[in-house]
């Protein structure tokens, strides 16, 4: 791993303060129609100076076709892009002056790791004596100092997808995007490029967009989170209020495991599961409307059989650091997680108690979630 003090990098610059008049990027009402098919279905974002932003969601939402749209790859059917007060919308690709890392890296195999990072500065007629100089200090930055001379087939996926992060990163680019650059990586080794990449972008202050699928990554790495479906934003957060408090069914799927029932608003403060009446905040929906109720799997509490709500083991699953139990409940099947301790688990066919901290249930309309 690397650690703060080994990256020689810019001063970091720090998000824009709340309340200023212009974001440093905004994207305002952008579509993208193919034909009769809408990719992108009238998104607005603004992102600050320093910002990880990642854009997640499932295949086909249009994170990606976003993405290309920043990128100038293509152009948007309606809205517009602004960096720094200045529209970009139909500004040629080379001339945005954006860093971009593909989900291929797309090295040039003919080339050395010191010059496929040099090509974009030799492109922009940066002089040798410069360029030379940036390539160093950049492959500095990703740890590839050792590794200058080598052509990609020689280099690991790590070491490729660092080179292609390097050459990005080398022409000093205001934005950086990053297309699934760590897909292709094994994932124990994505696990520590997530750590290597979040350090290197802290340090340097580049404002980052993250192309995702993978919902660990974006938790892990952002400042806020794009969950997008069918093209459209569906909420803009924090990755801890985005876990802990998602604004319909399908953010609480998507984002993390969650056990989700259909029940009904039963009282000023409880929902009823399965002829369960259990205690849960709703925000003030009338008495009888259809709901949805999320229930992490890690607040899930397991303990012995009591008066309260019980349940029975179904399947044990080892993760090394905690348990994965099957539950059959009243309220359902359910899934629950529990650290592992080092204390044996519960067996199967085990009658276990069922409980959570206050505040564990959210109340979701059903509405909210079908889209």
């Amino acid at each position: 791993m690397i650690g703060r003090g080994s990256i020689k990098s810019l001063p970091r610059s720090q998000p824009a303060a709340t309340g200023r008049s212009m974001s440093f990027l905004r994207l305002k009402n952008l579509t993208k129609r193919f034909g009769d098919f809408v990719a992108v279905d009238d998104l607005s974002l603004d992102i600050e100076k320093g910002e990880f932003v990642s854009l997640l969601g499932p295949s086909g939402c249009g994170k990606t076709t976003t993405l290309q749209m920043i990128a100038g790859l293509h152009d948007p059917s309606a809205g517009s892009i602004e960096l720094e007060g200045r529209d970009l919308t139909h500004v040629p690709p080379n001339k945005r002056g954006l860093g971009i890392v593909f989900q291929s890296y797309a090295l040039f195999p003919h080339l050395t790791a010191f010059e496929n990072i040099a090509f974009g500065l030799e492109m922009r007629g940066v002089s040798p004596g410069e360029r030379d100089e940036r390539v160093r200090r950049a492959l500095d930055q990703v740890r590839l100092s050792a590794f200058a001379d080598r052509h990609p087939k020689a280099l690991s996926g790590g070491q490729r997808q660092r080179v292609a992060l390097a050459r990005a990163l080398v022409i000093e680019p205001p934005v950086l995007l990053l297309d699934e650059p760590l897909s292709n990586l094994d994932a124990k080794l994505r696990e520590e490029m997530q750590l290597e990449l979040r350090i290197l972008q802290q340090n340097i202050g580049v404002t980052t967009i993250l192309v995702t699928h993978d919902q660990s990554e974006a938790l892990s790495m952002s400042d806020r989170i794009v969950v997008m479906n069918r093209g459209k934003a569906i909420q803009i957060d924090s990755p801890l209020s985005l876990y802990e408090a998602p604004g319909d069914a399908f953010v609480s799927g998507f984002v993390g495991k969650t056990n989700l029932m259909e029940g009904e608003v039963s009282g000023p403060k409880a929902v009823t599961v399965n002829g369960k009446r259990l205690t849960a905040g709703h925000g003030g929906l009338s008495k009888g409307t259809s709901v949805r109720v999320s229930l992490r799997p890690e607040k899930l509490i397991l303990g012995k059989p009591s008066r309260g709500l019980t349940g029975k083991i179904g399947a044990a699953v080892f993760h090394g650091s905690h348990w994965l139990y099957t539950l059959d409940t009243p309220l359902g099947d359910m899934i629950a997680v529990t650290p592992n301790t080092g204390e044996a688990p519960w067996k199967s066919g085990s009658s276990v108690s069922l409980s959570w901290p206050d505040g564990a249930l959210r109340v979701l309309p059903v509405e909210a979630g079908n889209g």
